[in-house]
Formats: structure tokens, C-alpha cells, sequence
């Protein structure tokens, strides 16, 4: 929780890096653009102005950690009449895509100074490259990950399975992998982390596979374990997240899969190449 004496650049940073759903998200980029007449309204004039309910301001002021609206009002009210930094005034008068463009840049900036991260990701390809099989769980926000990465994966090696639903089928998939030769499963999770896809990852482990998590920084506060996890950061300034990360880290991992076993990865893609030939697949 916070104190009404929090900083103007306090209240900023809150907006626009607190985990927030979408909705919360609409009301956060209005304030933002709005601050100087924001400031001055009430709960319900927001909510009028946003197209939201009255309740949805009020818990919009406790996911940013203030006590009551009243408590935020004040603090938004400092934030409107004081003389900001030339940064924060920059960045108010950014537009929301050039706010987006430079988190991820950001991101992808943090993501290069791991030092441990290209040794894990080697590990990890050359791991689940060895699994005779490879279930890669991705379910709702998730899926076209799992997906992304399913189809590229197939170019490289043979047996790789998406299981992107939550039902009793879903874990029968993953015991017939099992059966299969299935060592390992990969799991793409991201916010905010379907409970089904949780629980997957636990009847993964349960049954005897190993797993690899890729997902962003607070997953950890999910308390789920794993075997692998590989961390992001995705940019929260739109209405949705956005995982230029993600991406990086999707490709780094197949790409270490195939060095990993490259005789049998190249096989894969040269087979690919005379299919797509043959069926006449691409324009150029």
C-alpha cells in the first residue's frame, strides 16, 4: 500500500508498470493522456469517459496500490499541478505504440545481458531435441506460441504435439506421448497464467516428463515448479501485451535444437524444402 505523499514520478511509474488487465489498461492510458482534467474528476466521470463501471475505477485505484480512489485522486492531483522531470514529460506526450516500441526494445536489451541465458537455451534445445516425442502445451493467450513454435519445430525434427485444451483428452495425450518416448514437454505460459495450463504442468511432472516453462519475470510468484523456466519481460503499455521477448527466445530455442543434432535437423528442413517443391508451396 501506499502513502498520499507518493512522488509524481511515483504515480507515472505506477500507470504504466502495474500488471493490469485490459480493461484497467483503457483507464490507465485516458489518465495518462488526461491528467490535468483526470485529476479533478470523480470515480464516476472516469468511468463515463472510459466506458467503464464506477466499481472497475475504484478496484483500478487498489491494482495500483492506493488505499481508496480518494487516495489516488490526491496523489494524481500532485502528479497534474507539479512541474515533472523533462523525461516524464516526454514520455507523457509519447504516443502509446512509441511507448510500446521502446519497452520492448528495453526488454530485448535486458534479455542480451544474461549471461547465463545462451548456455540455458542451448541446454534446453539439445534436452528436448533429445525427447523421442514432444507435447508443447500452450492453452488461451498462450496457444499461438505453442503453435508458432509446433510448426516451425516440425521442419527440424518429427513428433512434436500442440496441446492447447484442458480437458481429460489433454492429459491423455500426454500419457500416450509418455508411452511414446517422451522425455520432456515445453510449456509456453504467459499472463495470466490459465489455471487449466497449470495444471497441466503439474500432471506433466507428476507423470515422470520433465518441463520447461517459458514465461515472464512473475511467473515465479506463481509457485509452480519446473525444471527449466526461461523468463522475459513483455511490454504492458497497450491494451495487450505485447512479446517481442518471446519471440526472440522461440527462435533461439529451435535454433539450439537444431544445432543440437544437426545431421538429423538438416534432413528435416531438406525434406521440407523438396515437399514444398514439389507442391509448388511459395510464389517465390
Amino acid at each position: 500500500m501506499t502513502s498520499s505523499l507518493a512522488t509524481t514520478d511515483s504515480v507515472y511509474e505506477r500507470l504504466t508498470n502495474a500488471r493490469l488487465s485490459p480493461a484497467q489498461r483503457r483507464i490507465a492510458r485516458y489518465i495518462i493522456d488526461h491528467r490535468a482534467s483526470a485529476a479533478f474528476l470523480t470515480s464516476q466521470s472516469i468511468a463515463s469517459q472510459v466506458g467503464v463501471s464506477q466499481p472497475s475505477v475504484s478496484r483500478f485505484a487498489s491494482a495500483l496500490g492506493y488505499l481508496s480512489f480518494s487516495e489516488f485522486k490526491r496523489a494524481l492531483q500532485a502528479w497534474a499541478q507539479s512541474d515533472v522531470s523533462a523525461l516524464t514529460r516526454t514520455q507523457t506526450r509519447t504516443s502509446p505504440l512509441s511507448e510500446a516500441i521502446g519497452t520492448e526494445i528495453a526488454n530485448l536489451r535486458w534479455l542480451s545481458q544474461s549471461a547465463a541465458l545462451e548456455e540455458q537455451i542451448a541446454r534446453v534445445g539439445a534436452a528436448i531435441m533429445s525427447s523421442d516425442r514432444l507435447p508443447v502445451i500452450g492453452l488461451r493467450i498462450s496457444r499461438s506460441f505453442a503453435q508458432h513454435f509446433a510448426y516451425l519445430g516440425s521442419k527440424v525434427r518429427s513428433g512434436i504435439s500442440v496441446i492447447d485444451r484442458s480437458d481429460t483428452e489433454a492429459k491423455e495425450h500426454l500419457e500416450r506421448m509418455i508411452s511414446e518416448g517422451a522425455t520432456w514437454c515445453l510449456a509456453f505460459l504467459l499472463p495470466r497464467y490459465p489455471r487449466e495450463a497449470c495444471d497441466l504442468v503439474r500432471f506433466a511432472r507428476q507423470s515422470g516428463l520433465k518441463v520447461a516453462v517459458l514465461s515472464d519475470e512473475s511467473f515465479a510468484a506463481v509457485g509452480l515448479e519446473t525444471d527449466e523456466l526461461i523468463t522475459v519481460r513483455l511490454g504492458t503499455g497497450l491494451l495487450f501485451d505485447t512479446s517481442a521477448a518471446m519471440d526472440v527466445m522461440t527462435s533461439a530455442l529451435l535454433h539450439a535444437m537444431a544445432d543440437s543434432r544437426p545431421n538429423l535437423s538438416q534432413e528435416g528442413l531438406e525434406q521440407f524444402e523438396r515437399y514444398a517443391t514439389e507442391l509448388d508451396v511459395f510464389e517465390a
